[in-house]
């Protein structure tokens, strides 16, 4: 990933996660500005060609997370921040950062499963969970910011480089 890609794309990562930790939310606003952002930066910089790569990015983020969306699997912000990301970074990319992030969430839901065995559920009740229903308690209403799991993500993509 070129330069200029790479600080619009970790300026998006960083308003992301800043937004969603704090409200489990990523507003319409930044989605909407940085993927204008991301499809006029590809049209300056490599013309119809980048537009093209843009659209396509666009797609392999939005499409698969928008299934997911659909089954209850994630928030709207999250299919529309990949959306978005894709933009900037073109489908490759935004599908490795997808499957990258599916696995990362996957591990974290695996420790949140973990804290509801007997054994641990005492003590992991008295720890603060700030997303809604505490994970040890189990059920609905279990919640946790895909971005968190996301910027691990990014992170080992660029340390691939």
């Amino acid at each position: 990933m070129v330069d200029w890609s790479l600080a619009g794309t970790g300026a998006l990562l960083a308003a992301a996660c800043w937004t969603d930790v704090r409200k489990l939310r990523i507003p319409n606003a930044l989605t909407i500005a940085f993927a204008t952002c991301g499809f006029a930066s590809q049209w300056i910089f490599h013309g119809a060609d980048g537009l093209a790569l843009s659209a396509w990015g666009a797609a392999a983020g939005f499409l698969p997370l928008y299934a997911m969306n659909r089954f209850g699997g994630i928030g709207g912000g999250d299919v529309k921040w990949f959306g978005a990301y894709g933009t900037w970074a073109g489908p490759a990319a935004t599908l490795k950062l997808l499957v990258l992030s599916i696995w990362i969430a996957g591990a974290f839901a695996c420790l949140l499963l973990v804290l509801r065995l007997p054994v641990i559920r005492g003590r992991a009740s008295k720890w603060k969970w700030p997303w809604g229903k505490h994970p040890a308690e189990g059920g609905r209403g279990v919640h946790f910011p895909f971005m968190l799991a996301v910027a691990p993500g990014f992170f080992i993509l660029l340390g691939e480089g």
